[in-house]
């Protein structure tokens, strides 16, 4: 049917837009960025919805059996997405999340209408045009969740690589100031590594499940539920604050310094043993506050051995 082919040509039409509604300069944040790349993928939905919608209305031809099709869950759907384009016009995160779940919701009660009404018309030729009728219009918007999935990997890649810039940028600072940063700087390294390896995999992946489990392959951080989490943030401030009480150290040798000294390695210690629990796994229980609220104590710690040398070097 012509409507198949028209509805495949604007969900292609949709995939040659992607790359710039993903990353439009609208603030240039992350979160913006995020919100671009939602309302492709909410582009692709409401090509394929609506497509779907009118060839179950075409194919049953029947309007009291489509009613509610026609005049309630279409209408609604054009308003939902009417207003998702306003709060993307508007830069508006918030109300975009709140819109887009209302946009999603609708979108799941017109597709039970539509396969109420499929049922109600109880006609073998209707189930088997639409069997057909429905392919292009699935092909495609798989077609173009690819795409959509091809900007969100883009983009980890370079929340990722920032993030490892701005890891060396500090490391280099510590250099520079004197500190012993090998092993801050294998962290560094390991992650980019990971980084490196994800990105290749990404650009080799071939269709939307390869690109899945590509995507749920690696986390720089917790945002992984399998076990393919780097912690790099945790690992960062180990090492940072391990770097700096190795110089802080051997600066004074009395009894309450040293004793200052023993607690800070306990708590960097214990923020350690915790992480090596967690190894690549998500975070469970208490254990990220069990980590990060060691590694807060090791650093007031090091902030109160940074003022005795200060005091004691006549800098106060």
């Amino acid at each position: 049917m012509i409507i198949n082919l028209k509805y495949s040509a604007l969900l292609a039409s949709v995939l040659l837009i992607l790359p710039y509604a993903a990353y439009a300069d609208s603030g240039s944040t992350y979160v913006n960025q995020r919100m671009q790349i939602q309302m492709a993928t909410d582009t692709c939905y409401n090509t394929y919805i609506t497509g779907y919608l009118n060839a179950v209305v075409t194919v049953i031809n029947n309007s009291t059996i489509t009613a509610t099709i026609s005049a309630t869950d279409l209408p609604k759907l054009a308003t939902d997405y009417s207003v998702l384009q306003s709060d993307i016009s508007a830069n508006n995160t918030a109300q975009f999340k709140t819109d887009d779940k209302t946009f999603h919701s609708d979108g799941r009660t017109a597709n039970h209408d539509a396969t109420a009404a499929i049922r109600m018309a109880h006609d073998k030729t209707v189930k088997s045009t639409l069997r057909t009728d429905v392919v292009p219009i699935k092909s495609a918007y798989i077609k173009c969740l690819f795409g959509v999935r091809q900007q969100q990997a883009s983009l980890k890649v370079d929340i990722f690589s920032k993030a490892i810039g701005r890891a060396e940028a500090h490391e280099q600072n510590m250099q520079k100031g004197g500190l012993d940063t090998s092993t801050l700087n294998k962290t560094i390294g390991d992650a980019n590594s990971k980084i490196v390896e994800f990105k290749t995999a990404v650009e080799n992946a071939e269709n939307s499940t390869q690109l899945k489990s590509v995507m749920d392959s690696f986390c720089l951080y917790n945002g992984c539920k399998d076990s393919n989490n780097f912690h790099f943030a945790a690992k960062v401030a180990i090492d940072t604050t391990q770097t700096k009480l190795n110089r802080l150290a051997g600066m004074n040798t009395t009894s309450s310094y040293q004793a200052l000294v023993s607690q800070a390695q306990t708590d960097i210690n214990n923020a350690q043993t915790t992480l090596d629990q967690v190894n690549s796994n998500k975070y469970n229980g208490t254990q990220s506050n069990d980590v990060w609220n060691n590694i807060k104590a090791a650093s007031d710690i090091i902030h109160q051995l940074q003022q005795i040398i200060s005091h004691k070097n006549g800098k106060h």
